[in-house]
């Protein structure tokens, strides 16, 4: 029977998207060593598919501040990225590059971002490079958005310009080692469902 829900999906279509998973997070891990001129190591990621409704809640609550990178993909599929960090994770990233000194989301500065942002579209283009290369389709990702609110906000703000979104997501929880300090880092795939089939075509995988 034809998936026409992530509901359906069945535990080697999660094992195939927990590989690509690791993949993606791990030439992620890459190009942010490279951008901060350090050594990232990466733990094995928590990959799984939650109920949208329920990301808040692994994210720290939907009223926790934090800063969300979205990308929208475009090509062969269609769907979103979406990081959420919180400031221990921008101030990390933002002292590699000049001396600053975030503690909460007021003390993110336009440069600050500017520079969050960057990260977001350079690991977000390494995970979709990975996830191209491995299912050889064709994916461009859009120019990142910023946004400084509550996660429930961030994920209020992701889910009204994704109508077509399923009512689950992959949730890739990642724990880096940047520089011998412990950060953490959530990415969110969303994909359509149709754009679902269309990667376990390429991959060779029935559903």
């Amino acid at each position: 029977m034809a998936i026409e829900t992530l509901r359906q999906l069945q535990p080697y279509h999660l094992d195939v998207l927990t590989e690509i998973g690791n993949i993606g997070s791990g030439n992620a891990a890459t190009a942010l060593a490279s951008m901060m001129n350090t050594t990232v190591d990466i733990a094995i990621p928590t990959i799984q598919l939650v109920n949208y409704e329920n990301v808040a809640s692994l994210l720290g609550g939907k009223d926790a501040a934090a800063i969300g990178i979205s990308l929208n993909i475009s090509g062969d599929i269609t769907g979103m990225i979406l990081h959420v960090l919180h400031t221990d994770f921008a101030n990390k990233l933002v002292n590699a590059f000049y001396p600053a000194q975030i503690s909460t989301l007021s003390d993110v500065s336009a440069m600050d971002m500017s520079v969050i942002s960057e990260m977001g579209n350079i690991t977000s283009a390494a995970y979709v490079n990975a996830l191209a290369k491995l299912c050889h389709l064709f994916i461009n990702i859009s120019p990142p958005e910023s946004h400084k609110d509550t996660i429930g906000k961030i994920l209020d703000q992701s889910a009204a310009t994704m109508p077509q979104m399923g009512e689950q997501v992959m949730f890739i929880d990642e724990q880096l080692k940047v520089g011998g300090s412990e950060i953490h880092s959530s990415l969110i795939l969303m994909l359509e469902i149709d754009s679902l089939k269309i990667l376990f075509d390429h991959l060779g995988v029935s559903y």
